[in-house]
Protein backbone atom coordinates (compact mmCIF):
# COMPACT_ATOMS: atom_id res chain seq x y z
CA UNK A 1 0.00 0.00 0.00
CA UNK A 2 1.57 3.38 -0.90
CA UNK A 3 2.20 6.10 1.56
CA UNK A 4 1.26 9.58 1.25
CA UNK A 5 3.28 12.46 2.16
CA UNK A 6 1.93 16.06 2.20
CA UNK A 7 4.82 18.17 0.43
CA UNK A 8 5.12 22.17 -0.22
CA UNK A 9 6.21 23.02 -3.75
CA UNK A 10 6.58 26.38 -4.97
CA UNK A 11 4.05 26.49 -7.46
CA UNK A 12 6.32 28.14 -10.15
CA UNK A 13 8.20 24.94 -10.61
CA UNK A 14 5.09 22.42 -10.59
CA UNK A 15 4.71 23.86 -14.92
CA UNK A 16 6.07 20.76 -15.97
CA UNK A 17 4.72 18.45 -14.18
CA UNK A 18 1.10 20.40 -14.03
CA UNK A 19 1.54 19.82 -17.36
CA UNK A 20 2.10 16.47 -17.66
CA UNK A 21 -0.99 15.85 -15.76
CA UNK A 22 -3.35 17.64 -17.55
CA UNK A 23 -2.73 15.72 -20.43
CA UNK A 24 -3.62 12.23 -18.66
CA UNK A 25 -6.46 14.09 -17.39
CA UNK A 26 -7.65 14.71 -20.87
CA UNK A 27 -6.63 11.47 -21.90
CA UNK A 28 -8.85 10.24 -18.86
CA UNK A 29 -11.90 12.22 -19.87
CA UNK A 30 -11.63 11.45 -23.75
CA UNK A 31 -11.76 7.78 -22.43
CA UNK A 32 -14.69 8.11 -20.48
CA UNK A 33 -16.70 10.00 -23.22
CA UNK A 34 -15.34 6.88 -25.75
CA UNK A 35 -16.31 4.46 -23.54
CA UNK A 36 -19.28 5.63 -21.13
CA UNK A 37 -20.22 1.99 -20.06
CA UNK A 38 -16.76 1.40 -18.43
CA UNK A 39 -16.43 1.96 -14.43
CA UNK A 40 -13.27 4.83 -14.04
CA UNK A 41 -11.65 2.72 -12.11
CA UNK A 42 -11.05 -0.29 -14.48
CA UNK A 43 -8.15 1.22 -15.75
CA UNK A 44 -5.54 3.25 -13.82
CA UNK A 45 -3.06 5.56 -14.79
CA UNK A 46 1.01 3.89 -14.08
CA UNK A 47 3.81 6.77 -13.26
CA UNK A 48 6.22 6.97 -16.31
CA UNK A 49 9.50 8.33 -16.38
CA UNK A 50 8.77 11.41 -17.84
CA UNK A 51 6.28 12.34 -14.87
CA UNK A 52 8.90 11.31 -12.45
CA UNK A 53 11.71 13.25 -13.63
CA UNK A 54 8.90 16.46 -13.68
CA UNK A 55 7.90 15.81 -10.57
CA UNK A 56 11.75 15.10 -8.98
CA UNK A 57 12.42 18.70 -10.95
CA UNK A 58 9.61 20.32 -9.11
CA UNK A 59 10.78 18.83 -5.74
CA UNK A 60 14.07 20.47 -6.35
CA UNK A 61 16.18 17.59 -6.98
CA UNK A 62 15.13 15.99 -3.26
CA UNK A 63 13.77 13.21 -4.78
CA UNK A 64 16.58 11.12 -6.67
CA UNK A 65 15.29 10.07 -9.91
CA UNK A 66 17.49 8.23 -11.98
CA UNK A 67 18.27 7.45 -15.74
CA UNK A 68 15.44 4.66 -15.87
CA UNK A 69 13.10 7.17 -13.81
CA UNK A 70 13.36 5.24 -10.97
CA UNK A 71 14.82 6.63 -7.61
CA UNK A 72 18.45 6.80 -6.57
CA UNK A 73 20.34 7.13 -3.40
CA UNK A 74 20.81 10.52 -2.06
CA UNK A 75 23.95 10.72 -0.72
CA UNK A 76 25.05 12.63 2.30
CA UNK A 77 28.16 15.17 2.79
CA UNK A 78 29.67 13.93 6.12
CA UNK A 79 31.10 17.68 6.79
CA UNK A 80 27.48 19.56 6.70
CA UNK A 81 25.47 16.59 6.42
CA UNK A 82 23.46 18.18 3.31
CA UNK A 83 22.23 15.58 0.78
CA UNK A 84 22.84 15.43 -2.86
CA UNK A 85 21.75 13.40 -5.89
CA UNK A 86 23.49 9.93 -6.68
CA UNK A 87 22.75 11.25 -10.00
CA UNK A 88 22.09 14.41 -11.61
CA UNK A 89 19.36 14.78 -14.92
CA UNK A 90 18.85 17.43 -17.35
CA UNK A 91 16.82 18.03 -20.55
CA UNK A 92 16.54 15.43 -22.61
CA UNK A 93 17.61 12.55 -20.45
CA UNK A 94 21.07 13.06 -19.86
CA UNK A 95 22.37 11.80 -16.72
CA UNK A 96 25.53 11.78 -15.14
CA UNK A 97 27.15 10.35 -10.81
CA UNK A 98 27.75 11.69 -8.56
CA UNK A 99 31.78 11.64 -9.08
CA UNK A 100 32.83 14.52 -6.86
CA UNK A 101 32.27 15.52 -3.39
CA UNK A 102 33.45 18.25 -1.07
CA UNK A 103 33.10 21.52 0.99
CA UNK A 104 33.35 25.11 0.16
CA UNK A 105 35.39 26.24 3.71
CA UNK A 106 36.14 29.95 4.29
CA UNK A 107 38.29 31.27 6.59
CA UNK A 108 36.56 33.84 8.47
CA UNK A 109 38.95 35.71 11.46
CA UNK A 110 41.42 32.39 11.44
CA UNK A 111 38.04 30.37 11.47
CA UNK A 112 36.80 27.54 9.14
CA UNK A 113 33.60 28.69 8.44
CA UNK A 114 31.27 25.97 5.89
CA UNK A 115 29.67 27.91 3.08
CA UNK A 116 28.26 25.02 0.82
CA UNK A 117 28.73 21.48 -0.07
CA UNK A 118 29.60 20.58 -3.59
CA UNK A 119 29.02 17.46 -6.11
CA UNK A 120 30.61 17.41 -9.48
CA UNK A 121 28.91 15.39 -11.73
CA UNK A 122 30.89 14.00 -14.93
CA UNK A 123 29.72 10.81 -17.29
CA UNK A 124 32.82 8.88 -16.96
CA UNK A 125 32.13 7.06 -20.60
CA UNK A 126 32.17 10.83 -21.92
CA UNK A 127 35.47 11.67 -20.53
CA UNK A 128 37.35 8.72 -21.52
CA UNK A 129 35.57 9.56 -24.85
CA UNK A 130 37.42 13.22 -24.60
CA UNK A 131 40.99 11.78 -23.67
CA UNK A 132 41.40 8.75 -25.36
CA UNK A 133 43.44 5.82 -24.73
CA UNK A 134 46.47 8.42 -23.69
CA UNK A 135 46.24 7.07 -19.99
CA UNK A 136 45.78 3.70 -20.29
CA UNK A 137 47.88 1.43 -18.11
CA UNK A 138 49.24 4.63 -16.37
CA UNK A 139 48.84 5.16 -12.40
CA UNK A 140 45.90 5.86 -11.14
CA UNK A 141 47.16 7.96 -8.21
CA UNK A 142 49.33 10.28 -10.99
CA UNK A 143 46.34 10.67 -13.30
CA UNK A 144 44.11 11.44 -10.96
CA UNK A 145 46.44 14.78 -9.98
CA UNK A 146 47.22 15.22 -13.39
CA UNK A 147 45.60 18.48 -14.27
CA UNK A 148 45.87 17.56 -18.28
CA UNK A 149 42.77 15.14 -17.53
CA UNK A 150 40.48 18.33 -15.76
CA UNK A 151 41.72 20.53 -18.55
CA UNK A 152 40.41 17.98 -21.22
CA UNK A 153 37.00 17.33 -19.73
CA UNK A 154 36.47 20.81 -19.44
CA UNK A 155 37.52 22.03 -22.76
CA UNK A 156 35.02 19.16 -24.38
CA UNK A 157 31.64 20.39 -24.98
CA UNK A 158 30.28 17.07 -25.46
CA UNK A 159 31.02 16.12 -22.38
CA UNK A 160 28.46 17.10 -20.02
CA UNK A 161 29.35 18.76 -16.43
CA UNK A 162 27.08 19.90 -13.56
CA UNK A 163 28.27 21.19 -9.95
CA UNK A 164 25.17 21.66 -7.72
CA UNK A 165 25.85 23.65 -4.49
CA UNK A 166 24.10 23.09 -1.47
CA UNK A 167 24.47 26.07 1.20
CA UNK A 168 25.06 25.12 4.82
CA UNK A 169 24.18 28.59 5.66
CA UNK A 170 21.89 31.42 4.71
CA UNK A 171 23.74 33.59 2.09
CA UNK A 172 23.31 36.91 0.54
CA UNK A 173 23.79 35.95 -3.47
CA UNK A 174 25.83 39.03 -3.93
CA UNK A 175 28.84 37.19 -2.37
CA UNK A 176 28.59 34.61 -4.41
CA UNK A 177 27.78 36.18 -7.71
CA UNK A 178 31.04 38.57 -6.67
CA UNK A 179 33.11 35.33 -6.06
CA UNK A 180 32.36 33.29 -9.33
CA UNK A 181 32.49 37.35 -11.49
CA UNK A 182 36.49 37.26 -9.99
CA UNK A 183 36.69 34.22 -11.61
CA UNK A 184 35.18 35.09 -14.54
CA UNK A 185 36.00 38.00 -15.60
CA UNK A 186 39.75 37.47 -16.40
CA UNK A 187 38.45 34.96 -18.96
CA UNK A 188 35.40 36.62 -20.57
CA UNK A 189 36.29 40.47 -20.04
CA UNK A 190 34.67 43.02 -17.99
CA UNK A 191 32.61 44.19 -20.41
CA UNK A 192 30.70 40.50 -21.98
CA UNK A 193 27.42 40.44 -22.31
CA UNK A 194 27.39 36.30 -21.03
CA UNK A 195 29.18 37.83 -17.66
CA UNK A 196 26.68 40.77 -17.46
CA UNK A 197 23.67 38.33 -18.13
CA UNK A 198 25.02 35.75 -15.26
CA UNK A 199 25.43 37.90 -13.06
CA UNK A 200 21.67 39.57 -13.37
CA UNK A 201 20.69 36.19 -11.96
CA UNK A 202 21.72 36.73 -8.67
CA UNK A 203 19.87 39.87 -8.37
CA UNK A 204 17.63 40.66 -5.36
CA UNK A 205 18.05 36.72 -4.78
CA UNK A 206 19.09 35.24 -0.93
CA UNK A 207 19.89 31.35 -0.76
CA UNK A 208 18.90 29.88 2.64
CA UNK A 209 20.42 27.12 3.66
CA UNK A 210 19.61 23.42 2.24
CA UNK A 211 19.05 25.50 -0.95
CA UNK A 212 20.87 24.59 -3.72
CA UNK A 213 22.19 26.48 -7.08
CA UNK A 214 23.09 24.38 -9.95
CA UNK A 215 25.07 24.94 -12.89
CA UNK A 216 25.10 22.36 -15.99
CA UNK A 217 27.48 23.21 -19.06
CA UNK A 218 25.76 20.80 -22.12
CA UNK A 219 27.01 21.95 -25.70
CA UNK A 220 28.29 24.94 -25.33
CA UNK A 221 25.21 25.88 -23.36
CA UNK A 222 25.46 26.82 -18.99
CA UNK A 223 22.33 26.20 -17.51
CA UNK A 224 21.86 28.00 -14.46
CA UNK A 225 19.04 26.59 -11.77
CA UNK A 226 18.26 28.30 -8.04
CA UNK A 227 17.03 24.95 -6.58
CA UNK A 228 14.26 24.43 -7.99
CA UNK A 229 13.50 27.17 -10.71
CA UNK A 230 15.65 27.72 -13.94
CA UNK A 231 17.27 30.82 -14.20
CA UNK A 232 18.36 31.07 -17.39
CA UNK A 233 20.44 29.77 -20.24
CA UNK A 234 23.41 31.32 -21.85
CA UNK A 235 24.90 29.67 -25.26
CA UNK A 236 28.76 30.62 -24.51
CA UNK A 237 31.14 28.17 -24.97
CA UNK A 238 33.78 30.34 -23.19
CA UNK A 239 31.91 31.09 -20.35
CA UNK A 240 31.46 27.04 -19.72
CA UNK A 241 35.00 26.16 -19.61
CA UNK A 242 35.69 29.30 -17.22
CA UNK A 243 33.21 28.61 -14.94
CA UNK A 244 33.94 25.09 -14.78
CA UNK A 245 37.76 26.01 -14.27
CA UNK A 246 36.54 27.22 -11.02
CA UNK A 247 35.96 24.01 -9.70
CA UNK A 248 38.57 22.25 -12.23
CA UNK A 249 41.17 24.21 -13.09
CA UNK A 250 44.82 24.96 -11.08
CA UNK A 251 43.25 26.34 -8.15
CA UNK A 252 39.60 24.95 -7.76
CA UNK A 253 36.90 27.03 -5.14
CA UNK A 254 36.47 22.91 -3.64
CA UNK A 255 39.97 21.30 -3.36
CA UNK A 256 38.40 18.17 -1.84
CA UNK A 257 35.59 17.93 -4.73
CA UNK A 258 38.17 18.47 -7.38
CA UNK A 259 40.61 15.54 -5.59
CA UNK A 260 37.65 13.13 -5.68
CA UNK A 261 36.23 13.42 -9.04
CA UNK A 262 40.12 13.11 -10.39
CA UNK A 263 40.21 9.55 -8.71
CA UNK A 264 36.80 8.63 -9.94
CA UNK A 265 37.34 9.87 -13.16
CA UNK A 266 41.27 8.28 -13.34
CA UNK A 267 40.08 4.40 -12.79
CA UNK A 268 37.77 4.86 -15.69
CA UNK A 269 40.38 6.60 -18.02
CA UNK A 270 43.55 4.19 -16.94
CA UNK A 271 41.95 0.85 -17.76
Amino acid sequence: RASTAAVLVDSSAMSGFKEHIQGVRADVARRRNERPGEHPLEFRLRPVPTARRLWANAMGGRLGIGSDGNRVALVTEPMTGLKLPGEYCVDGGKCAPLTGMGVRIKRIAGIGVKVYACGLYVNPASARAAVGDRYVGKSVKDVAKDQALFDAVNAAADVEKTVRLVFARDIDSAKIRDALSERLRPALGADSPSLRRFEAYFDGVTFKKGQSLTFTASGGKLITSFGSKEAGQIADGKLCTALFDAYLGKSPVVPSAKESLGEQLAGHVTG
